[in-house]
């Protein structure tokens, strides 16, 4: 029968030694007397135990198989289980649990036998001050190998763990020998490569026979650089793997210098980034396209642009000229020309994004913006029924700007004063000179702007909330676009107000320009008053609109002028006609302008004649090619008929001067 013999409740007295914390012991023992010898001997040592008392192999092992003991002694002589038959059942059903025997005589060969079975120590009975101290050493090593277990098992999931996180990112490691050129790579590495390690040739030459043979030579420079130099190694390469596909790597690596101990390595990591580079390629792609798509709409927007801007222009020279339709003509020019310069910022967008935007410059008069901003703005003052309060000095103040430019800027001021300010509401527009810069002020006792929000309030993407009843929205970007453009002006412009509900003020400063005014109106008597008397201009275009009132303008001019409206067609009368110049459309159908001009160009009899691609392709890659073709000049729909003059007027001097 088993008994349960509690010598861990006993409290150390004064002059006994403190007892550690209990120990679960399982006891086989027959004998009752040295049983109470061993419990009381560990009760003196001040061993906390907890004793199961069993004096026969079924009880022992029914204890065994109920399992919670720390620890198992044993006498070797048992009737009808001996102790060596004990410490393999033990071994059997509790394999982690330290044995120790507690026997009397025991010869040393026995001993020997019992160790090397798996016992964890023995001892003598009549030397029982050795068992606490056993037991403790015993106790002590299996939480030893607990922990050392432990940490194996943690190192093992970490392993895991890092092997699927490499696998998942497909990341493998690599060590470098400079001096011997041996290559070690990690599973994982091989793995990318799609190398058996059996097959793993161990050396840097053995990488780059896996190479793309395009990306050799400079990888190569870069490990001999980044040896040399004792640094940071990094390249990107193509593989070919076994299964005949081409995959993008990226290896990087730290440089260890030699030491005593270690000799000069490179240790880092290699990646998968084929992914990567698709994505980029595809990203290529749609930009290709994107550039292609942005040119084929501005050629088709620039199409109906021409006649358009051509039929004001004919009107204006046709139609008498009164007060009233000079200032509808003045505003349709204003307002194509600000469609036109749209056109253009929509093949352009990505310099919108990067902050790129070319200004085209010219002498202009403040009084001029400030009125074609007013009349961009009227509509939206208008219908919220606001007072709009003008005030310009009446002498001139001239500035270096580009008007369509700076007339958007004052317009979106209007406009954000008009839309923040509750109906039937004040907005006042002021300019002048102060220390030699231009101001202009754009006041309302509109919404108001939040302290905090004044210098945020021209970061793209930015509103000021809670704009109050009737208030329109926007996009947050129109604000960012104006400091930009004042800025690219040479200018600053600032806001201001006293909070919410008390209106706010946008203030302008910009540099005002020494040009001359009366220089400026003679420059521009001149180009108006050009004629084109004696000209010969053949027009090509398949947009008859676009062909037919350019043809007008041209003979209004004074040109003699034929129309045509293919490359067949232009072929057939250039001989004839005899032309001083052909303005020529790029992307008619059937023959387009590239294919008529190389047809001219290789006619000797047409050497001194001028081409000129008027067309709706304006990019920087249509120039390059007009010019390839044979093109003297590029000009983009629809062009300014000044410019058309000007060019046409210098063009038949030069075909003059090589006549003679």
């Amino acid at each position: 029968m088993g008994e349960r013999a509690s010598a861990g409740l006993h409290t150390a007295t004064q002059g006994e030694p403190p007892m550690t914390a209990s120990v679960a012991i399982l006891h086989l023992e027959d004998d009752p007397a040295d049983a109470r010898l061993i419990r009381e001997q560990l009760r003196r040592s001040g061993l906390g135990s907890s004793i199961t008392l069993v004096d026969n192999p079924e009880d022992f092992q029914a204890a065994l198989s109920r399992g919670g003991f720390d620890l198992i002694l044993s006498d070797y002589h048992i009737p009808r289980i001996s102790g060596h038959e004990a410490l393999q059942l033990a071994k059997t059903v509790a394999p982690h649990i330290p044995f120790i025997l507690v026997t009397g005589a025991l010869g040393d060969e026995r001993a020997v036998e019992v160790l090397r079975s798996g016992a964890t120590d023995f001892v003598l009975k009549d030397r029982l001050a050795r068992l606490a101290p056993a037991i403790e050493r015993a106790l002590s090593e299996r939480a030893a190998r607990k922990e050392h277990e432990n940490t194996e098992v943690r190192l093992a999931d970490a392993h895991r763990l890092s092997k699927l996180a490499a696998d998942a990112a497909r990341i493998g490691t690599w060590q470098l020998d400079v001096a011997s050129g041996r290559m070690d790579c990690s599973e994982e590495f091989l793995n990318l490569i799609e190398v058996a390690p059996g097959h793993w040739a161990k050396t840097l030459d053995g990488l780059e026979g896996l190479m793309h043979p395009e990306d050799v030579g400079h990888c190569r420079q870069a490990y001999a650089e980044a040896v040399k130099q004792g640094h940071f190694l990094e390249m990107e390469f193509r593989v070919h793997t076994a299964t005949g596909e081409v995959r993008w790597m990226h290896l990087r690596g730290d440089w260890s210098p030699a030491t005593t101990l270690m000799p000069s390595m490179f240790l880092g990591v290699m990646m998968d980034i084929t992914q990567r580079k698709r994505m980029e390629e595809a990203l290529r792609v749609a930009d290709r396209r994107k550039d292609e798509f942005l040119a084929t709409l501005g050629h088709e927007l620039r199409n109906p642009l021409a006649p358009i801007h051509n039929g004001l222009a004919i009107l204006r020279k046709l139609t008498p000229q009164s007060g009233e339709t000079e200032k509808i003509h003045t505003i349709l020019d204003r307002q194509m020309n600000h469609i036109i310069r749209l056109v253009d910022d929509l093949l352009d967008i990505s310099r919108f994004t990067l902050g790129k935007i070319e200004l085209r410059r010219a002498p202009v008069e403040l009084r001029t913006l400030i009125r074609g901003a007013i009349d961009m703005s009227q509509p939206l003052i208008e219908v919220r029924r606001h007072r709009l309060d003008v005030s310009i000095p009446s002498g001139s103040i001239m500035l270096d700007a580009d008007s369509v430019r700076l007339t958007q800027v004052l317009s979106n001021l209007l406009n954000n004063a008009a839309r923040y300010t509750g109906e039937s509401g004040s907005i006042s527009i002021r300019a002048g000179v102060e220390g030699g810069r231009a101001v202009i002020s754009v006041r309302d006792n509109g919404v108001g702007i939040p302290e905090p929000m004044l210098e945020r309030i021209f970061d793209l993407f930015t509103q000021v909330e809670g704009g109050g009843a009737g208030s329109v929205g926007g996009l947050g970007i129109g604000l960012a676009m104006a400091r930009l453009l004042v800025e690219l002006h040479g200018g600053e412009i600032e806001a201001r107000s006293d909070g919410p509900g008390m209106g706010s003020e946008f203030v302008i400063r910009l540099p005002v320009s020494a040009s001359d005014e009366a220089s400026v109106a003679v420059g521009n008597a001149s180009a108006a008053d050009t004629r084109l008397s004696g000209r010969r201009i053949l027009v090509v275009d398949d947009n008859c609109d676009s062909a037919d009132s350019m043809g007008m303008l041209l003979e209004l001019a004074g040109a003699e002028v034929t129309v045509v409206y293919d490359g067949e067609s232009a072929l057939a009368v250039v001989d004839e006609f005899r032309p001083d110049a052909v303005m020529l459309d790029l992307g008619m159908p059937g023959m387009d302008g590239y294919d008529v001009a190389q047809r001219i160009r290789g006619d000797a009899r047409h050497r001194n004649l001028t081409l000129i691609a008027l067309t709706g392709f304006g990019q920087d890659e249509d120039r390059e090619r007009s010019a390839a073709a044979g093109f003297d000049h590029h000009l983009t729909k629809p062009a300014d008929f000044a410019v058309v003059k000007a060019l046409v007027a210098s063009i038949q001097r030069k075909v003059a001067i090589a006549g003679g």
